[in-house]
């Protein structure tokens, strides 16, 4: 047999070969790339659970109280130094027709407010009105209005600093044994430390029922709980822009005693989410597992 005859036909049919695959790899489907990755979906988990863990500063009621600028402060301060004459709080004293535990109107202005603490150092900005929502009528029910109201946390050993501004209204019903928080419109913008951004609008209904029956108590920190939390909200960051669904199943419990935040030492956040992907939609969950006071677990599904 010819060799060169051999060789050539061999080429040939190894080029024919390479063109096949070339042309089955080309009739292959492409991957779809997932609703978020695993980064994503770790940071849509910081602000989330950031956002959560701000809920049990709307407890107060009174803003001259002593717990007040350290629990708003939202940050690891198991000993705080507040800057003096801050915040401020006017008008001194207040209106209070019906006489309940909360005024009539107060602006809370933290303008110049810092926080120094062992592991961290805060920045506080904006207002907060905080409101009789039944003005007439002697209960405990009770509005935080935020208006651009920031916090601004740097770790003392690193430098890096986690922004977050809250803007709309939170409306608290408070018994001794429980309390019922509603948000509509309530946004969060974050700056990460990167310096990148992302926003949380959302509308959240959440209760929170103590541990031992009758702790809740005004001009007092809150007591440990568990937190029911649900709603719809959505969560944007750079070109993208997620619909969520949110509930917690086992409910979250939020540990009083802990010295690192978030304070939940228990429980799951469970989030559907939803993104539209030209005229695809696509779905997938994320669950946040809270294992021990500040620490947590984020998986996709």
């Amino acid at each position: 047999m010819n060799t060169r005859s051999t060789t050539l036909t061999f080429v040939a049919v190894a080029f024919l070969g390479l063109v096949a695959v070339a042309c089955d790899k080309s009739l292959q489907p492409t991957q779809p790339a997932p609703v978020l990755t695993q980064v994503q979906a770790n940071e849509m988990a910081q602000g989330l659970t950031n956002d959560m863990d701000l809920l049990s500063s709307s407890l107060t009621f009174e803003p001259t109280a002593a717990p007040f600028g350290a629990e708003i402060a939202g940050a690891e301060l198991a000993t705080p130094a507040l800057s003096s004459a801050c915040p401020t709080v006017s008008p001194m004293p207040p209106a209070n027709r019906d006489h309940d535990r909360v005024p009539d109107s107060v602006r809370v202005d933290f303008t110049g407010c810092t926080f120094t603490g062992p592991t961290v150092a805060v920045a506080l900005s904006g207002t907060i009105d905080i409101v009789d929502p039944t003005p007439t009528d002697s209960d405990r029910a009770i509005e935080w209005k935020f208006g651009d109201f920031t916090r601004s946390v740097t770790r003392v050993a690193t430098g890096a600093t986690f922004s977050v501004k809250q803007n709309g209204i939170r409306t608290v019903i408070a018994s001794p044994d429980a309390l019922s928080h509603s948000e509509q419109n309530f946004e969060t913008d974050f700056t990460y430390p990167d310096g990148s951004t992302a926003t949380h609008l959302r509308n959240w209904h959440s209760t929170f029922t103590a541990d031992a029956p009758g702790s809740i108590q005004p001009d007092q920190r809150l007591p440990s709980g568990t937190w029911s939390i649900a709603g719809a909200s959505s969560f944007t960051t750079g070109d993208r822009s997620y619909e969520l669904m949110v509930s917690t199943n086992p409910d979250l419990h939020y540990d009083a005693s802990c010295t690192v935040r978030p304070k939940f030492d228990n429980g799951t956040l469970h989030v559907q989410v939803t993104r539209m992907n030209g005229a695809e939609t696509q779905q997938t969950t994320v669950t946040i597992a809270f294992t021990a006071c500040g620490q947590y677990t984020v998986t996709r599904s």
